[in-house]
């Protein structure tokens, strides 16, 4: 693995990731598949009825890729380039926020809900569950210094998405798409930019190589 470029470490990275989130989603599904696809995932006639659910999971969306580009410059830089490690990365968007959206929000919240939690602190608990289970980007990275950039960004991440579960009356849909499409646009460049280094270059830094990285 040392002898990796970045490139293939984070193509690796991608498929590891892809697979093993891929297990539990599989093994719901087959359990059970309409309850996997109508209750968990909220596949229904009730989905078309939550508008307010999907105006939040719009503005998420929008405002997290918009922070993202400005606060990464190297995925800004590579945003819009087509390559085989984006190709790979679609599959991981669909799994990771599919699963990531049941756990946290489907299951933590409604756990929470269940053990006489308010809505404040169903949405909190969720948010600092969900930005601490992101700190595996030191891994990624080996560099200490990703964890606090990483863990508040995806704190706030997870409130808004826990606030737009709530106004989506509890139905996952709505910020399951918006994880979706959040890393569709973000990724695997934001990978990339942690297993090089390049997560914290001002645009200024980078390098002229940097397309080759």
């Amino acid at each position: 693995m040392r002898n990796l470029t970045p490139r293939r470490l984070t193509g690796w990275l991608i498929l590891g990731t892809t697979a093993g989130m891929a297990i539990p989603l599989t093994l719901w599904w087959l359990r059970d598949p309409e309850r996997f696809v109508s209750d968990l995932l909220g596949f229904s006639s009730d989905a078309a009825t939550i508008p307010w659910g999907w105006a939040a999971a719009t503005l998420v969306v929008i405002g997290y890729v918009l922070y993202t580009l400005w606060a990464v410059p190297f995925v800004r830089h590579h945003a819009t380039r087509l390559s085989g490690l984006k190709l790979l990365a679609i599959p991981l968007a669909l799994v990771t926020g599919t699963l990531e959206e049941l756990l946290f929000r489907k299951f933590l919240m409604d756990g929470l809900d269940q053990l006489g939690a308010g809505a404040v602190l169903q949405v909190i608990g969720a948010a600092i569950a969900f930005g601490l289970a992101h700190s595996v980007w030191v891994v990624f990275s080996r560099d200490a210094t990703i964890i606090v950039p990483v863990i508040a960004a995806t704190t706030a991440l997870g409130a808004a998405l826990g606030a737009t579960y709530l106004l989506s009356d509890r139905i996952a849909l709505p910020v399951i798409v918006a994880h979706i499409v959040i890393n569709l646009v973000i990724e695997p460049w934001l990978l990339l930019s942690a297993v090089n280094g390049m997560w914290r270059r001002s645009k200024r830094d980078l390098p002229a190589s940097v397309s080759r990285r």
